[in-house]
Order: structure tokens, then C-alpha cells, then sequence
């Protein structure tokens, strides 16, 4: 009797525990068969000459296509398109060209006007971070090394694939006041420290910015477009972008593996080992994460300053890139690598690769079941 009863506690604590995508909701386009808001917020088109297609289960009508010369979606400005510091922008695109004007930027969607103004916020591909913005300065678009952005950007191309014509992808940009954070395909691409506030006055579109001299226009589909109020948790961000056209209902919803909302993680009190404490020029930095030698299923935390990064991250032969700011004075800039797990190689280790301008540093860091692994950081005065 015990069991059972032990059993049914655990699995209410489960399914209590799902995440709710309605939450916050602010905007969400499905996209099926026409282009009217669907989060009970009103958020309608008042202009919309784009085509529709099938979206990424073939289903015809059911995403639309913009021609990349002068289609586009248009919202109106509304109270619940302006936010404070949090917010969540979560879209599937499928590009199909590339954009060849001034700046080679393609518009997923953007509110307000401008280059990144402040209040603004976009998501985009383009060659900016290849090329290290010199598609403003008149050079040929680079169409084989474009990178997904969000409002809030890294300086250099994160890791992986560079984007394919004709191909989905589940892009999704979060901030949660601190840091901007973007997703590929349920992939943390990049995290970067960047407070900003999301309110403007102009009119949300899909398709292109909203500016005559950088238009932007989007040669692409889109589909499941979804605005939210807040930064999303890590167990919602991955059932986004693994979900299946419908929203999910909180009575329907199956357990998935958990990924746990980063506010709810205890972690255990672990010794701290500083490996090495470092010297910098620069006020931000970058510092990347490899598995050290062979994968082996290593996962970890990334904790910055008692403030949680990332969690339930897999070490790989791929980059994982944060930027973080370092505090002059003496101030403390600790960063620890928490392990989840050990692998199946104990201990847990990563090779960390940390650029401060020029200058370039590699560490082995180890974290055990005992200790964490741990780097600090003093600006030079």
C-alpha cells in the first residue's frame, strides 16, 4: 500500500511539474489557414500579402511564404506586444534565399524600426557574425555562413551548421532581464549578457523591418510563431521546439524527461577547486566549453557568480560559447562548472577556451561528485 501511494505522490509531483506554454503568452500565430493571433490577446494582422504553404509536416495552408521582394505581416502596436526586461520569441523558418541588400540581413520579425534601437527587439539570419559586419560596408552577402540572432548577440559565429536553404529550424531567443540567450533546434547556441527592455511604440511585422533604407525582406516560410512576457524555462523551451503543431493542454500533457526550470534546481554544496585565476583587459569576455578528450556523456551546470547559466548541458566536440561580464575593483567573478554527472569516464572534464580580446587562454577543468571545478577572473586596472 505504501508503494502505490508513493507511486501516485511522485507522479502527481510529475505532472504538476509540467510546463505551462500558456503562460505569459502575449501573441501566437499557428498559421493555420489564416494569420489571426490565437493567444486570446487580439494581437490580429491589419495587413498581410504573404502566401500560404505547406508547413514542415506537408500540411498545405498551414505556414506562409514571403517572397523576399514585398511581402510581409503586419501587427499593430499594442500594449501586450511591450514588455519590460523578460521576454521570449520563439519561431519555425525555413529559409529558402538570402537577402542581398545593404547588410545581408533576412527579417524573421521584428518591432520597431532601426538597427537593434533600444526598445526594439528582432530575430534574423544573416553573415554578420561570419564576416564581423562588414555586409554594411558594400562586400558580396556570404550565403554559405549565416547564423540565426536574436536582439542581443555574440560577436563571433557559434558553433555548428551554418544555415541551409530549404531546411526547418525551431529558433528561439529568451531574456530573462540578464542575459539573451538563443536556441537552434532545442541547441543553446549562445548566451550573452544583455539587459534591455522591450517597449516601443511601432507596429510589430513579419517578413521585413520596418525601415525604408534596411527593409530586410525575408525569402522564407514561417510557422508557429509565439510571444511571451517572460523568459521561458528550460523544460518548456524544449517541449517548443519539439511540438507538434498543436499547443499542448496542461490535462494532455505525457511527462517528458525532465529538464528542470532553472529557478527550481538545488544543487548540492560542492567544495569549489580554482583551477586558475585570470587577469583580464577586458570587461567581457568570452569562454567557451569542450569535452575534454572523449565524449562520454558528460553534463554539467554553469554557474557565474551564484547565478546559474545553463543547465543539464552536454559536454561535445561542440563549442558552447557564453559571454560574461567581469566587475572591476574587487569584486568577485567566479565562475564553477557543476557536474551533473560524472560520464561514463570519471571525472567530469572540459577543455575552457577564454578570449579577452586578442588574447587567448585554455584550461582543463575537472568537477567531481565532491568538488566543482572553478575559474575567477580580476579586471587589471
Amino acid at each position: 500500500m505504501f508503494k502505490v501511494l508513493l507511486f501516485l505522490l511522485l507522479l502527481s509531483n510529475i505532472c504538476l511539474a509540467q510546463p505551462n506554454l500558456k503562460k505569459g503568452l502575449q501573441a501566437y500565430y499557428p498559421f493555420n489557414g489564416n494569420a489571426k493571433d490565437e493567444s486570446g490577446k487580439s494581437n490580429n494582422t491589419v495587413k498581410n500579402n504573404a502566401t500560404l504553404t505547406t508547413d514542415r509536416f506537408g500540411k498545405p495552408n498551414s505556414a506562409y511564404h514571403f517572397n523576399g521582394v514585398n511581402q510581409f505581416i503586419q501587427i499593430p502596436n499594442s500594449a501586450s506586444l511591450n514588455f519590460d526586461n523578460k521576454i521570449t520569441i520563439a519561431a519555425w523558418v525555413r529559409p529558402t534565399g538570402f537577402y542581398y541588400g545593404i547588410c545581408h540581413a533576412s527579417q524573421i520579425l521584428s518591432k520597431g524600426g532601426g538597427n537593434y534601437n533600444p526598445g526594439n527587439y528582432a530575430l534574423r539570419f544573416d553573415d554578420a557574425l561570419y564576416s564581423q559586419g562588414t555586409g554594411c560596408s558594400g562586400n558580396l552577402c556570404d550565403t554559405l555562413h549565416q547564423n540565426f540572432r536574436g536582439t542581443g548577440t555574440v560577436l563571433n559565429p557559434y558553433a555548428g551548421d551554418f544555415i541551409k536553404k530549404n531546411q526547418w529550424y525551431h529558433v528561439l531567443y529568451t531574456n530573462d532581464g540578464d542575459t539573451a540567450k538563443l536556441y537552434v533546434d532545442c541547441e543553446l547556441k549562445y548566451a550573452v549578457y544583455f539587459p534591455e527592455t522591450f517597449t516601443n511604440n511601432e507596429d510589430l511585422f513579419f517578413g521585413k523591418s520596418d525601415d525604408e533604407f534596411f527593409p530586410y525582406w525575408l525569402n522564407g516560410d514561417l510557422d508557429d510563431i509565439r510571444i511571451y512576457n517572460r523568459a521561458l524555462t528550460a523544460d518548456e523551451i524544449f517541449m517548443l521546439c519539439n511540438d507538434k503543431k498543436e499547443m499542448p493542454k496542461p490535462d494532455s500533457v505525457k511527462p517528458v524527461q525532465s529538464l528542470n526550470p532553472q529557478k527550481e534546481i538545488v544543487l548540492e554544496k560542492r567544495k569549489n577547486d580554482l583551477v586558475k585565476q585570470i587577469t583580464v583587459d577586458n570587461d567581457s569576455i568570452s569562454v567557451t566549453l569542450y569535452d575534454n578528450g572523449i565524449i562520454d556523456g558528460d553534463s554539467i551546470t554553469l554557474i557565474y557568480n551564484d547565478k546559474i547559466l545553463v543547465t543539464h548541458q552536454l559536454l561535445t566536440d561542440k563549442p558552447l560559447t557564453f559571454y560574461i561580464k567581469i566587475q572591476p575593483g574587487n569584486s568577485r567573478n567566479e565562475l564553477v562548472m557543476y557536474a551533473e554527472n560524472l560520464g561514463s569516464i570519471p571525472p567530469n572534464t572540459a577543455l575552457m577556451v577564454i578570449y579577452d580580446g586578442p588574447k587567448r587562454y585554455e584550461l582543463n577543468v575537472s568537477s567531481t561528485d565532491k568538488t566543482n571545478g572553478a575559474v575567477s577572473f580580476k579586471l587589471r586596472e
